[in-house]
C-alpha cells in the first residue's frame, strides 16, 4: 500500500488516520472479520509514530469498528454485529464463557466443496454451489472439549473466508452479515470414537462421547449453518433451555 500525505494541518494526524481507516473499512478495502496492518505498517504508510496510530486505533476500537485481540492484532467489526434485537444462541465461545471457563480454538482445516443434493436442500442453493468447511477442535481451559465440523453455504456469506474463525466466533461471523443465529435445531447421541478423534480429544479410543449435530437458522427461518459434532462427556455437561 503506498505511503498517505496527511494534509490537513488543522485536524490532528490521529483523527486523519482515524477518518482513512474508517473510510477504507466502509468502502470494503478490509473485510468484516479480518485484520488491518500492525501498527508499524500504518505508521510507515502515514509516517507518523506507532504512539499517533494506536491512538487512532483505539479511538475506532471505542467506536466499535474495530476489535483489538492480544497477541493476535486488530479486527474488522461491523454494524450488524450486535445491534440485532432478536434472541441470539450463545455459540461455542460465549457458552464456555458462561461456566466461568476460558475458551480457545484450533483450526484443523478449511476446505471448499460442492454443495450436493442434501446441503443443497438444506440451504436452498444450488447442488454444484460452493460450501466452506472448516474442521476445529475447540478448547475449555486449555483441554480439548470439542471435535467441531462445520457446513456453511458461501453464496450466503461470500466473504465468510475472511474471517479469522480464531478469533470471531462463526454466530459472530454470521452477525457480521446480516444473519444472526435466532434458532437451531438439535440432535444428540452417544458414539464411541475411533483412533484419530480420541487422539485429538485427549481420551481412550472407544470412549464414549456426546455425538451432536446441528442445524442454525437466521431471523428469517433460512439455515445458516450445518455443524456434526464429537464432544466429551467428562468435561462439563449439555444444557438447553426453551
Amino acid at each position: 500500500m503506498t505511503q498517505v500525505n496527511l494534509q490537513h494541518i488543522e485536524k490532528p494526524k490521529y483523527l486523519q488516520i482515524r477518518e482513512a481507516i474508517r473510510d477504507e473499512i466502509e468502502d470494503g478495502f478490509y473485510q468484516p472479520g479480518s485484520a488491518i496492518p500492525s501498527e508499524n505498517e500504518l505508521a510507515e504508510r502515514f509516517d507518523v509514530t506507532r504512539l499517533t496510530v494506536r491512538n487512532a486505533v483505539d479511538a475506532l476500537v471505542a467506536g466499535g469498528l474495530l476489535r483489538r485481540v492480544q497477541g493476535k492484532g486488530v479486527y474488522v467489526m461491523n454494524e450488524h454485529l450486535g445491534e440485532s434485537d432478536a434472541v441470539k444462541l450463545a455459540g461455542f465461545r460465549e457458552s464456555v464463557r458462561a461456566r466461568s471457563a476460558v475458551p480457545s480454538v484450533k483450526v484443523l482445516s478449511k476446505t471448499v466443496r460442492p454443495a450436493g443434493e442434501f446441503f443443497a436442500h438444506l440451504f436452498e442453493i444450488d447442488c454444484n454451489a460452493d460450501l466452506l468447511v472448516i474442521k476445529r477442535l475447540n478448547y475449555a481451559n486449555d483441554a480439548p472439549l470439542m471435535i467441531e465440523k462445520t457446513y456453511i453455504p458461501i453464496p450466503l456469506f461470500p466473504q465468510i473466508e475472511s474471517v479469522d474463525v480464531g478469533v470471531f466466533s462463526l454466530y459472530e461471523a454470521y452477525s457480521m452479515f446480516g444473519h444472526p443465529v435466532v434458532s437451531a435445531v438439535e440432535h444428540l447421541d452417544m458414539v464411541r470414537l475411533g483412533v484419530r478423534d480420541a487422539h485429538l480429544l485427549g481420551v481412550s479410543e472407544g470412549a464414549p462421547v456426546i455425538s451432536y449435530e446441528c442445524v442454525s437458522y437466521d431471523e428469517d427461518g433460512k439455515a445458516v449453518e450445518y455443524v456434526s459434532a464429537f464432544r466429551r462427556g467428562d468435561l462439563g455437561g449439555y444444557s438447553v433451555s426453551h
